[in-house]
């Protein structure tokens, strides 16, 4: 025993064990990327950037997502541990990158489902709002009305993440299966939409008073023509395309959702295709038809819409006649297209809300592992490494990422509350998720070539010499380089641009200090970065 060489990492094994199958794997990419995106910032993508083509938008997008998605999937089948890109980035890379481009996603993810937390809430509204409208029942529309509220945001926000949180400690076999079901009713609505988007845009006008009001979709025309300072009738533009690509980047954050859970994969050659590149796929796939079947059908009723809801004076004067006229969500349109089928509008409706809703827990397993990772490698405090044995869950970075969740819940109410921006805040944090996959395709790039030791472990595909893996990171840094700074684009200096800066200092900081830390301790940090840990 004394010929047993020293413990690197913060212990000889992980603690976690191998559970997550290739469905689950699945659901955690499905669960975690449909969401807010597809749902509201698909809807907005062509009042924010007028002229903008959303569907090829979305496809622009969506090709970027699936080359990260397959380069992910390389990476994680050579590297098949918890942490995804930190891992892939320390032991790739540099140490300091890695570790910056996790805390920065982090920051992301932590913040954003207590975002989608508090604006799920009023989608569950919309909910009501939908079938009260559809039944012409007053109860539901008031219930509807009564919940979207800011308030009710917070604190139902507040108990959706506690809730979410108690589940995540129960461990990952628990977890998944609920993940799993959770995924299989917004699947049914989700269908159901696309089948109804179908109909076509000659039954719009007639549809829409039906469900929302006799004369109210020529109401909306009226009312936005009268406001014209942010949105007008124009010509298609690639420019406002590309800019409208950042809403889909944002709704495509979470096809590498399944690499953070590598140490609890099990078969992660088979798994991570499935869940990773297969995941990828069905989500490009959706994202794409069912935007164009909803530019199809409505076109610029849409942004028209979004312009009267957006104009205080406009929206007032609309509701003044139509007092339950819902936001605009995808499940407003949709419904629109389903008169006198209340179950069918019910369930269109109830599937946003509970896309959203699911976000969440994925949130929670995403935001721990990185927790965990840092903690393992000895640059965050030990006892967020600690797993329960029972539950072999890190619940003490569970705890951790419940208390940013918190956080993210109350920065929006605050936002609502007309304090500092709205919605868009969710957006704000697009930049630090592209920072990450940036620098994880650039790790593919190199691996083969600087760390062969571990190219060797993964799929070795190779075309004239090159590695396959190389050839898809070169491509995947190239796009999401270019969106990174087009992301960067949309963000305020003396806010956004600001507080990202500080908190990335903020990683510095730390990072320094505990490699000043461990080095007085007598430990080899290059020694941790040179190994992949232990599973």
């Amino acid at each position: 025993m004394d010929s047993e060489e020293p413990i690197v990492f913060t212990r000889r094994s992980s603690g976690l064990i191998r559970t997550v199958g290739a469905f689950s794997a699945l659901s955690l990419v499905l669960c975690h990327t449909i969401g807010g995106g597809i749902n509201k910032l698909m809807v907005y993508a062509s009042y924010t950037s007028p002229g903008a083509n959303v569907p090829l938008a979305f496809l622009f997008t969506g090709i970027i997502a699936i080359i990260t998605a397959a380069v992910y999937m390389m990476l994680s089948t050579a590297m098949p541990r918890t942490g995804g890109d930190y891992i892939y980035i320390t032991r790739g890379i540099s140490p300091i990158m890695g570790f910056l481009a996790s805390w920065g996603f982090w920051f992301t993810e932590v913040l954003s489902f207590g975002i989608i937390a508090f604006y799920d809430i009023p989608i569950w509204g919309l909910t009501f709002q939908i079938a009260g409208s559809a039944m012409q029942n007053e109860a539901l529309l008031r219930i509807g009305s009564i919940i979207s509220a800011p308030h009710w945001g917070l604190w139902l926000g507040f108990a959706m993440v506690v809730v979410f949180s108690l589940v995540a400690l129960r461990g990952m076999t628990t977890y998944t299966k609920i993940i799993n079901w959770m995924l299989i009713l917004p699947a049914i609505g989700s269908v159901l939409m696309i089948i109804f988007m179908a109909r076509g845009p000659s039954l719009v006008a007639v549809n829409w008073d039906a469900v929302y009001g006799s004369g109210m979709y020529q109401k909306v025309v009226e009312l936005s023509n009268q406001f014209t300072d942010v949105w007008r009738p124009t010509g298609f533009s690639l420019v406002a395309t590309l800019l409208a690509g950042v809403g889909g980047i944002w709704a495509y954050i979470g096809v590498t959702a399944a690499a953070y859970v590598g140490g609890e994969v099990k078969n992660p050659r088979r798994t991570m295709a499935i869940g990773l590149l297969g995941g990828a796929s069905i989500i490009v796939l959706y994202y794409v038809f069912l935007s164009f079947m909803t530019y199809r059908a409505f076109g610029n009723f849409i942004p028209m819409y979004c312009n009267v809801y957006k104009h205080p004076e406009a929206w007032q004067a609309l509701t003044a006649i139509y007092p339950h006229a819902p936001a605009p969500y995808l499940p407003t349109f949709a419904a629109a297209m389903a008169p006198g089928l209340f179950a069918v509008q019910f369930l269109v409706a109830i599937s946003a809300a509970l896309w959203l809703m699911n976000d969440i827990p994925v949130f929670f397993v995403i935001c721990s592992r990185q927790v965990f990772a840092w903690s393992f490698d000895r640059f965050f405090p030990a006892k967020f490494a600690e797993v329960n044995p029972k539950y072999h869950t890190p619940h003490y970075a569970i705890l951790l990422t419940l208390v940013g969740g918190l956080v993210g819940v109350l920065i929006s109410y605050v936002a609502e509350k007309g304090v500092v921006g709205s919605w868009v805040a969710a957006m704000d944090t697009t930049m630090l998720y592209q920072f990450a996959v940036t620098l994880g395709c650039l790790a593919a790039v190199a691996i083969p070539y600087i760390r062969p030791d571990i190219y060797e472990r993964g799929r070795k595909l190779e075309i004239r010499g090159v590695p396959v893996m190389s050839i898809l990171g070169m491509i995947g840094f190239g796009f999401n380089f270019w969106y990174l700074f087009i992301a960067g684009s949309w963000l305020s200096i003396s806010r956004d641009l600001l507080v990202q800066s500080g908190w990335m200092f903020l990683g510095v900081v730390i990072f320094l200090a505990y490699y000043a830390s461990n080095t007085r301790k007598g430990i080899d940090v290059r020694s941790i970065y040179q190994q992949v840990p232990p599973a």
